[in-house]
């Protein structure tokens, strides 16, 4: 499934200085992911985000099970429209119907008869583009909306296997600068690792597994993602098949717990040496920059009881899972991410204003939204300043021809036939 790395190449005039397992600090800047979630009147048109619900029986969403959202975005005389579903549910198919009377929503709102279709492969995302003019909607009209789709729900090392990147990239945090990038002490952790985006965004808490190579901190990297459960490269690691002892240990001890042996209170440290002895043949457990505080006694007791008790671990839903994120020359690193479960296919409605059964459409559950900013900006708009403008310059009160409220011929304004 992967292919290769692609090697981001990184404009820096400044030296790097590289150390195992820590690198000085360079601020990356700040990512801005979120999504308009509001009705929001533009310049050029409006947005409006309905959620995507799956199984919603009698229109209860209490029944149902949010998977989603759609977004609609309103640009001149297009409607742009995008289905975005979160893991572990996946698109298989999207059904859009867009009008301007309720009325012309296909018989028992069947989605095989809606215009614009899409049937795809595990995707996250689908959009249209829908030329308002051609679905005979034009300024001053109510938009309406069906949007109907199909969902599946992925489970287990599946979804890694079927969703992971060819490429991804990320940036690395040591312990030590967690107080400066204000993340939570005492560390949980080894690293901070933030994946900027796909499926993996966000921060993770990570971890070094390979004490033989430097790793440069607070850099975006760029490298591939491996499940630890599926395939991999064989030389990744001395021992692989000390993996799932691994996961065991991600899941299972916990920073600040008491040991079972009495040794103290479990640290970021003692975890960190106990996956290097896991991983490693020769592991170095004294790197440079160090582990915080560790004990021997606690860092024996966890690897005993991971290859006693967690030789065999496989993840159950919602615990947690190994992804191994591996860029050239640099260190291998894993993070902590969940083990997604799903479910078998469902149907999912964009949530509306108007249910098919009280508006005659059909006697199933389903939405109709609206989107009521159409006032265009262009031909057939009523704002902007193109042909047959109810606000333009010839016969309008714009720029446009036929206008209602114009300055020229047979407008309501200050020209011939004006009224």
């Amino acid at each position: 499934m992967k292919k290769s790395i692609k090697t981001l190449t990184l404009l820096f005039a400044a030296l790097l200085f590289f150390t195992q397992c820590e690198k000085e600090r360079v601020t990356q800047p700040a990512m801005d992911n979120e999504f308009v979630n509001t009705k929001d009147a533009e310049a050029d048109g409006c947005v409006v985000v309905q959620t995507l619900w799956a199984g919603a029986g009698q229109n209860d969403t209490l029944n149902g099970t949010n998977v989603g959202q759609v977004t609609t975005t309103l640009t001149g005389d297009y409607l742009y429209v995008t289905y975005d579903v979160t893991l572990p549910w996946v698109l298989t198919e999207a059904h859009l119907w867009v009008g301007n009377d309720l009325n012309d929503v296909p018989r028992n709102a069947a989605p095989g008869r809606f215009p614009f279709k899409a049937t795809v492969d595990f995707e996250s995302s689908v959009s249209f583009q829908v030329d308002l003019a051609e679905r005979g909607i034009y300024p001053g009209d109510i938009i309406y909306v069906a949007a109907h789709g199909v969902v599946v729900g992925l489970e287990g090392d599946v979804v890694f296997e079927t969703l992971l990147p060819d490429v991804v990239d990320y940036s690395v945090i040591y312990f030590k600068n967690f107080a400066d990038n204000g993340i939570p002490t005492p560390p949980q952790s080894y690293f901070q690792i933030e994946v900027s985006e796909g499926f993996l965004s966000g921060p993770h808490k990570g971890w070094c597994v390979d004490t033989s190579m430097p790793i440069t901190q607070e850099t975006l990297l760029n490298g591939i993602a491996y499940s630890s459960y599926g395939d991999f490269p064989a030389d990744l690691f001395d021992k692989p098949e000390n993996l799932p002892a691994v996961n065991w240990i991600i899941n299972t001890v916990v920073v600040g717990e008491a040991s079972d042996g009495g040794f103290g209170a479990y640290t970021m440290g003692d975890i960190q040496r106990a996956i290097w002895i896991l991983l490693e043949d020769e592991p170095n457990l004294n790197v440079p920059g160090g582990v915080g505080s560790s004990s021997a006694d606690r860092v024996n007791e966890i690897v005993e009881n991971a290859l006693n008790v967690g030789a065999d671990f496989v993840p159950e839903c919602d615990e947690l899972v190994a992804i191994i994120l591996v860029s050239p020359n640099e260190q291998t690193t894993i993070i902590e991410f969940p083990f997604l479960c799903g479910g078998g296919s469902e149907t999912i409605w964009g949530f509306g204003d108007y249910t098919f059964v009280d508006n005659g459409i059909a006697q199933k559950w389903g939405w109709v939204f609206e989107v009521d900013c159409y006032t265009g900006n262009g031909e057939n708009n009523n704002d902007g300043n193109g042909d047959e403008n109810n606000n333009g310059g010839n016969n309008g009160n714009g720029n446009g021809n036929n206008g209602n409220n114009g300055n020229g011929n047979n407008g309501n304004g200050q020209g011939k036939k004006g009224k």
